[in-house]
């Protein structure tokens, strides 16, 4: 089962119920869930039903994206990946810590809307009506980085991807200055890994890794059409080593900034 999405989950319906007062009873009457589900629910101790989230979120007043998020956030835990960036934004918005490691281009939290349009049209291949809507929700997710108190961001690029022109040198110009001032941030650290003469464990590709207080890690792996969420202990410290593999090959925060800067220049 998948305990930390099912957990934050649960923890959110909670929070929503506990918003408008009502009790388990209460609940119970008027959308059928029994109370021990309910509770089950809740708790974290069982899979959230989309239809069973969707009942819950109208009786409580939940609408916009934050009613999207949560039933796209049930909904991967039925078929294991998210069909949009709704589950992932609702995961992002709940992590205290996000390393995010990108080999082929700019990390979408830190992507201009220019940079973000010609990656979905040159890489992803998508019409301009999907672009649209794909970088809305990029956009959205980016506002976790302007929270009051936003999670702590490690962004670990490799040295090729500020090099490749998505969108055009232009584009990438100004890509790369919005790197420069997003690093000066308090929260956020960005660690370019320089050209090799060997290789490393990034080469294995890229992947975001989110820490949850008191409830584990999940690590994201993005394919061309669909997002693989990973639980399994097992697996999240396989790619702890790698994070601590890729952090002491980049250069020091310091040096990553007058890199991009140069190039920006």
């Amino acid at each position: 089962m998948s305990d930390v999405r099912v957990a934050l989950l649960g923890a959110e319906l909670r929070t929503q119920r506990d918003r408008v007062g009502l009790s388990l009873a209460e609940v119970t009457a008027k959308v059928g869930i029994s109370a021990a589900k309910l509770s089950r629910m809740e708790n974290g101790r069982a899979p959230q039903a989309p239809d069973d989230v969707a009942a819950l979120l109208g009786l409580y007043g939940v609408t916009g994206l934050s009613r999207d998020d949560l039933i796209d956030l049930a909904a991967s835990l039925s078929d294991g990946a998210g069909g949009s960036d709704s589950a992932l934004r609702f995961l992002e918005t709940r992590a205290a810590m996000i390393v995010d490691y990108q080999s082929a281009l700019i990390p979408e939290l830190l992507q201009t809307v220019p940079y973000a349009q010609a990656a979905l049209r040159e890489v992803a291949m998508l019409d301009d009506d999907s672009v649209l809507d794909r970088w809305t929700q990029r956009i959205h997710r980016q506002s976790v980085l302007r929270k009051p108190q936003p999670p702590r961001y490690y962004a670990i690029i490799a040295d090729a991807v500020l090099r490749t022109a998505v969108g055009g040198p232009d584009v990438l110009r100004e890509q790369l200055r919005y790197l420069v001032e997003a690093g000066a941030r308090r929260s956020v650290t960005i660690r370019v890994i320089p050209d090799l003469p060997h290789g490393h464990p990034g080469l294995g590709g890229p992947f975001q890794r989110l820490q949850f207080p008191h409830r584990g890690a999940v690590v994201v792996l993005d394919k061309r059409t669909s997002r693989l969420f990973v639980e399994d202990q097992a697996e999240v410290r396989h790619y702890d080593r790698v994070v601590v593999e890729l952090l002491s090959t980049a250069l020091s925060e310091e040096d990553s900034l007058a890199r991009i800067a140069r190039l920006a220049s």
